[in-house]
């Protein structure tokens, strides 16, 4: 190789020439196709393929790239078509050569046709041999979506100063995507050819843009997908610059689209959990190690108004381009959080009050317990009700007697204070555990503290309330070494404290008699029975002493516990009372007592009557008059049938209201009886005024019938003053025949005793019914 300063003119141009085309080709091959390929991306970016671009300053910037990428393009085209040209003209032998070995579609057209063509141009066409091209139209290789272009000749596209996209047809295979250029053709060495001519280069994109398309596909299907999820998905970068955030991520913490992006992941954090978030992600980007990285945790977001919500976080990493990023998955848990409070509310709190209800005060006394045996230290268990606080609700209403037990509870909790626990077990019941060290001084005296806080009146609505209560109280271990044994003692301390009256407290005793227990075992039982079918209906027959046949039957509630037998009346009706419970099983009484009696017309036509106990407390609700309707309409039973019973006692503790209660249910067509008359303190001037229909003489004047002069005198006495009032009378006791005789000599119309029958069940008192409509029946029914 000969020095390069002895070189000519023309061999030094012509070496920096050879250079130049070096230098071109490098370039055609190095920046051309990956310029491309990020023009086409930027192309898919800007008209949001691949989705929408939420930032502003993102759209910017991709329309830059497109822009500036497609200046760049025009430019190393037009000098490498250029110069390409020029070579091509400088030589026959190199311009056939170069056609020849282009790898991309070369032809020179005039008027519209193929003149020369490259063998890769023809196999692009899908036209061989070459020479079969020749001659031909290039738009009728060209895709009809595109023959627009053309319609003014090929000529219009040497305009263009970029690529331009085209389909071309391929003959008997699939279309081709090209980027085509195009220039006006001259060589003055052959000036037929190339008059009027265009040369034309197309390049074959259709791979890349396949693969784009699918990339695109890819993308887009994973943004639906994303967009789909139920949970938050927000990637940000080691900086905490949001990127990306799906729209469930955007409604988690209530922002509007798009909005997310380029803001501060750390902001999206309540900020006593953001510190710890940020300290951990330094800490990853140091170490590798944090505790956040790969795990769902319980946290506590923040919404755009501000408001907390309840979070499970989740967040991993991302190595894309080189970057590092941060992908977290978030789940809003503020339902299920809340969910949980109000489960945990309704397990350990009264609704009412929001204090801690029965759980917690067992759970409380029994933790008490074990602490204490351990330490040898002692407690106090007391129990707390309120005297007669169904007056304040049946008169004031619900809303009221609320206040009033909220209120109570918190003077309650103000005296008991750090000592110990106030609980509301529900109604009007409190208990409260003092099991902290407490002055023996101040433990003497907390009882009467606690009964006087409550005396106090209750400022409600403007108005004054005023209630008591009664106390229990049972000290562990003297009264009672586990939970059961407290909690019973010192229900029976208080039901003895109740006994005495209101505004008592009662310290447990083991004097308290055998009695008390019996009687809060009998309604602690009581209260369930209704609902257990534990109690029924026997029917005693009443008797027409004219005749010897059955005229009705009484009615006599019965109580056969599967756990204490059978119990007395004479027991379970006070406690029934006493304890509010009677109004209930009154109402079961009567309506059972009509339905019975209604089906005694199945065995008889004669017009057998039943006579129902009122109770003092039944006998004053304010529906009761309502109720007898009720139970009449229910069962069909006539209500000339049917009889209720008072004593003479209930008669005179509210004469007025008595008397207009009485008159409205005798508008019913219901007779009225005093029962057991002569055994209370009666004023006679009571009896004009009450519209009773008969008198029950009781069977402590009946018994010692005839041969008694007081009994025979007294007897003497109601009967004839009975017969005065138009009242029917009504003997109960009777066991003998000379009682008969001597009753009915006076005037007494009905017999009651075992000397007829003691009480029976609806089915034996059916058969006695049918014995009697058939005249079989004898004077003992027994």
């Amino acid at each position: 190789m000969g020095d390069q300063g002895s070189l000519s003119l023309e061999e030094r141009l012509e070496a920096a020439n050879n250079a130049i085309e070096a230098l071109l080709e490098t370039l055609s091959h190095d920046l051309r196709t990956p310029l491309n390929t990020i023009l086409g991306f930027a192309e898919l970016m800007d008209s949001a393929i691949l989705g929408p671009v939420g930032n502003p300053q993102y759209r910017e910037y991709v329309a830059d790239i497109c822009r500036e990428g497609r200046s760049m393009l025009d430019i190393l085209n037009d000098v490498l078509d250029r110069r390409r040209f020029e070579s091509m003209k400088r030589s026959e032998k190199d311009f056939r050569h170069m056609i020849e070995l282009a790898p991309d579609l070369i032809s020179i057209c005039r008027d519209g046709v193929i003149q020369v063509i490259n063998p890769a141009g023809a196999n692009m066409l899908g036209v061989w041999p070459v020479e079969t091209v020749v001659g031909r139209r290039f738009k009728d290789f060209m895709h009809e979506d595109f023959h627009a272009l053309v319609d003014g000749g090929l000529e219009a596209l040497t305009d263009r100063t970029t690529r331009l996209p085209l389909r071309l047809h391929r003959v008997g295979g699939a279309d081709v995507d090209v980027e085509l250029a195009a220039l006006r053709y001259h060589d003055e060495s052959d000036g037929d050819v190339g008059a009027g001519a265009v040369m034309l280069m197309a390049r074959d994109v259709s791979e890349r843009n396949r693969a784009l398309l699918q990339l695109a596909q890819r993308e887009e299907h994973i943004r639906r997908i994303m967009d789909t999820v139920v949970e938050g998905i927000v990637t940000f970068d080691e900086k905490g610059n949001i990127e990306t955030a799906n729209p469930s991520a955007e409604q988690i913490f209530g922002y509007a689209a798009g909005t997310l992006i380029g803001t501060k992941a750390a902001s999206l954090l309540d900020p006593s959990v953001r510190h710890y978030y940020i300290t951990e992600l330094i800490r990853y980007s140091k170490t590798g190690g944090s505790e956040i990285i790969g795990r769902s945790r319980d946290t506590i977001g923040l919404r755009a108004d501000g408001t907390v919500i309840d979070l499970v976080l989740s967040i991993s990493t991302l190595s894309f381009g080189g970057r590092r990023l941060f992908t977290s998955a978030i789940h809003d848990n503020t339902k299920r959080k809340h969910a949980e409070r109000r489960l945990f509310e309704m397990a350990t709190l009264d609704p009412l009050t929001k204090m801690p209800n029965r759980n917690v005060r067992n759970a409380r006394l029994e933790g008490a317990i074990v602490r204490l045996q351990e330490t040898g230290g002692r407690m106090a268990v007391i129990f707390l009700d309120l005297d007669n606080f169904k007056i304040i609700n049946d008169a004031l209403g619900h809303t009221v007697s609320d206040d009033v037990i909220r209120m109570a509870g918190a003077r309650l909790h103000d005296i008991v204070g750090d000592y110990g626990l106030v609980a509301h077990l529900g109604g009007d019941e409190f208990s409260i555990i003092v099991d902290e060290p407490i002055p023996d001084s101040e433990l003497e005296t907390l009882p009467q503290r606690l009964l006087s806080a409550i005396a106090e009146p209750f400022d409600i609505q403007g108005k004054e309330v005023f209630t008591s209560a009664s106390i229990g109280v049972v000290n562990y271990p003297d009264d009672g070494d586990s939970v059961a044994a407290l909690l019973k003692n010192v229900d029976l301390a208080v039901h003895e404290a109740k006994r005495k009256g209101s505004g008592v407290f009662q310290f447990y005793t083991t004097a308290l008699s055998a009695s008390a227990e019996r009687r809060m075992e009998v309604e602690r039982r009581l209260r369930r029975a209704l609902s257990n079918d534990e109690l029924y209906l026997v029917f005693q027959p009443k008797i027409d002493l004219d005749t010897r046949t059955i005229s009705g039957a009484e009615a006599l509630l019965r109580w056969e516990s599967p756990d204490l037998g059978a119990i007395s009346p004479v027991e379970f009706i006070p406690v029934a009372e006493e304890s509010g419970m009677i109004g209930e099983i009154g109402r079961w009484v009567l309506l059972n007592a009509c339905e019975t009696a209604a089906s005694w017309l199945e065995v008889t036509d004669s017009p057998c009557h039943v006579g129902v106990n009122f109770s003092a407390a039944q006998f004053l609700e304010p529906d009761i008059v309502e109720w007898v309707q009720y139970c009449l309409k229910v069962s069909g039973l006539d209500p000339s049938r049917l009889d209720v019973e008072l004593t003479e006692s209930m008669l005179v503790q509210n004469p007025a209201r008595t008397i207009e209660t009485l008159n409205a249910i005798k508008a019913l067509g219901v007779t009225v009886s005093m029962d057991d008359f002569g055994t209370g303190y009666w004023s006679l001037s009571y009896l004009t005024r009450f519209p009773l229909s008969s008198l029950k003489v009781d069977r402590a004047f009946v018994n010692d019938l005839p041969g008694g002069t007081d009994a025979v005198a007294i007897a003497r006495a109601i009967i004839s003053m009975a017969k005065h009032l138009d009242l029917k009378i009504v003997a109960e006791g009777i066991e003998n025949e000379s009682q008969v005789e001597f009753l009915h000599a006076l005037g007494c119309q009905t017999g009651q005793g075992y000397l007829f029958s003691k009480p029976l069940t609806n089915e034996a008192f059916r058969q006695l019914l049918l014995a009697d409509s058939e005249k079989t029946l004898r004077v003992n029914f027994s």
